[in-house]
């Protein structure tokens, strides 16, 4: 990467930094909320494009969303057209879309609602797509779940089933209850 780009980049992440502690997200105290302005963003940024990088300086996260509005009481960012990447060294394994998405608990729960898409997109796994109406994500443990009924479709065949939970750190993915659908194995 150029040394002008790294420089900005880390610059803009140091005003977004400072604009947050600024804002409030540095308080230990919680502050009372007036009855007026229970929901009011504390913040909203349109047009957001954010990354997340490992100690190695590679890409582990990316989030792209039309805009973002931050609550403070109770901790929440809601998403407009959120498209969340997660990566494994520098390679994107999986990318999620959806009309709407929800940042809990200082983002450590994404939750993604209304015509959810997930790709997997790992070369080096079995494509795999699927749609829901709400799926949950945790990026730090790198699981995905919905009980809200899925519709899965890989080269084999197609799926459905009511739960899903997929957790990229050990490759597994997993349907349970209802689980209906056509499916071939691979040929060997």
């Amino acid at each position: 990467m150029d040394a002008r780009n790294l420089l900005s980049l880390a610059g803009v992440l140091l005003v977004l930094g400072g604009t947050g502690y600024y804002w409030g997200l540095g308080r230990t105290e919680p502050r009372p909320i007036a009855p007026d302005e229970a929901r009011h963003p504390v913040y909203e940024l349109t047009g957001l494009a954010a990354l997340e990088t490992g100690t190695d300086g590679r890409i582990s996260r990316q989030l792209d969303a039309r805009r973002l509005q931050a609550f403070e009481q109770p901790d929440e960012a809601v998403l407009e057209a959120p498209v969340l990447h997660l990566y494994n060294g520098s390679v994107e394994t999986w990318r999620l879309r959806a009309d709407t998405g929800r940042g809990l608990d200082g983002n450590r729960e994404i939750r993604l609602e209304g015509n959810v898409l997930a790709e997997r997109l790992d070369p080096a796994a079995q494509p795999v797509r699927f749609t829901t109406p709400r799926l949950s994500a945790w990026p730090a443990e790198e699981r995905l779940y919905t009980d809200q009924g899925v519709q899965l479709q890989t080269p084999q065949g197609t799926l459905a089933s009511r739960t899903l939970d997929a957790r990229q750190a050990v490759g597994t993915l997993t349907l349970t209850q209802n689980v209906t659908g056509h499916y071939a194995p691979a040929p060997r």
